[in-house]
């Protein structure tokens, strides 16, 4: 694969099922001293395209190339930018941002990644590792072993929430688990499987949040049901057993790592309620 390809791919790999022709989109490259802002290079339509874009694509190339960086080059580069503003500018006229699942989760994806990412710019010095170490150290001993049975009942909403609620509260009243949670729509996932497992298969199945509930439970007790994008979860523990707790030093990458995505989740929690803060939002009474 040339370095011109994988650029293409590169800058169009997001956009599917099209096909541009880029013969003809610039005849010359040229950069107008008038009617633009000196840090973008060109414009298509209203949108500008940024000159740090522009150099940065324009750098990979030229170091993905063993012969130096030519005007053909640059044009190449500049008309890979103009074909993308062409196909966001017609993603948008076409209503894509709202009608097309892939876009849709791409832009949130994206402002996650944003989010999470500058979350995670701060370096936590020791006194912050050492206090989320000595706060939850069932999470970080080592060898602990498991055995979980997971529901779930898909939906989002309060009446969602509200039904997990009630099935936690009858299976305080001694009634038989897997009947109480299915007449209420919870599904047992049965790929996990109901057997001792350690910590780090636990997150493999669950994801880190779901596995950190898992390590303040007793023997026997279930967890208050769990709000998540995928639905309502309803975690038990059959039964464990302890392993060691490893030292601080020994395990302070795992520490660090730990404190980061914690970090990072509560950054993105903290943004959401931002955004809902600031906008204006209205539900139907009842969900149709």
């Amino acid at each position: 694969m040339t370095a011109r390809t994988r650029l293409l791919l590169l800058t169009l790999g997001a956009i599917t099922g099209l096909v541009v022709a880029s013969v003809g989109l610039v005849d010359h490259w040229s950069l107008p001293s008038s009617g633009l802002p000196g840090d973008a290079v060109a414009r298509v339509g209203d949108r500008l395209i940024p000159r740090q874009r522009y150099q940065q694509l324009l750098n990979d190339l030229v170091a993905d190339k063993r012969s130096p960086v030519s005007n053909e080059d640059r044009q190449f580069v500049l008309q890979r930018l103009i074909d993308e503003e062409l196909l966001i500018l017609r993603g948008v006229e076409l209503g894509m941002t709202e009608t097309s699942p892939e876009i849709r989760k791409a832009i949130a994806g994206a402002v996650i990644m944003q989010v999470v990412t500058e979350a995670q710019v701060s370096i936590p010095d020791d006194t912050e590792l050492r206090s989320l170490y000595d706060s939850d150290p069932g999470f970080f001993t080592r060898n602990n072993r498991y055995r979980v049975r997971w529901w779930r009942l898909d939906g989002r909403g309060a009446d969602i929430l509200k039904k997990g609620r009630d099935a936690h509260q009858q299976l305080g009243t001694g009634g038989e688990a897997g009947t109480v949670l299915q007449s209420f729509g919870f599904v047992r996932l049965v790929e996990l499987p109901d057997t001792l497992l350690p910590m780090s298969k636990l997150i493999d199945y669950m994801g880190p949040e779901l596995a950190r509930q898992v390590t303040a439970l007793a023997d026997g007790r279930f967890t208050r049901p769990i709000d998540s994008d995928l639905g309502v979860h309803v975690l038990y523990l059959a039964e464990h057993k302890t392993g060691a707790l490893a030292s601080f030093e020994d395990i302070r990458a795992v520490v660090e790592t730990e404190y980061q995505r914690r970090h990072a989740d509560q950054a993105l929690r903290d943004y959401l309620a931002w955004l809902r803060k600031r906008t204006e939002i209205l539900i139907v009474e009842s969900n149709p």
